[in-house]
């Protein structure tokens, strides 16, 4: 499974987060320290989230390969991503799409790192 992040959508991860931290792609399922609370929809969300290197992130359990930092997902969450997705910067916004069109059209960034609290 890979990830590109284009030039643009890595300009705007440098701009929300510190350089030294360990990224997520976080399929938002209302499960785990860093979901919204679980509510009954249709829709599929994500979310992009910083956290220290150290940070004990037990439900991030599966790597991502991508051409800007270290990216981890959670592992059951793979049916709901494709194999080649890109993230990318497009009309003020973080947008995550595949060969299958686009998969989140307004992804947030969230900085759990200690630096921001």
């Amino acid at each position: 499974m890979k990830l590109t992040i284009t030039n643009e959508a890595i300009q705007q991860l440098k701009k929300a987060f510190p350089a030294d931290s360990r990224l997520l792609l976080s399929f938002d399922d209302g499960v785990g320290p860093f979901s919204k609370v679980g509510i009954c929809s249709l829709d599929t969300s994500y979310d992009v989230i910083a956290v220290d290197q150290d940070a004990k992130t037990p439900d991030y359990n599966t790597q991502l390969e991508a051409n800007f930092g270290d990216w981890a997902f959670k592992g059951y969450s793979k049916i709901y991503l494709d194999q080649d997705m890109k993230l990318d910067y497009k009309n003020n916004r973080i947008v995550l799409s595949s060969e299958a069109g686009i998969m989140d059209s307004n992804i947030e960034l969230k900085d759990l790192t200690k630096q921001n609290a």
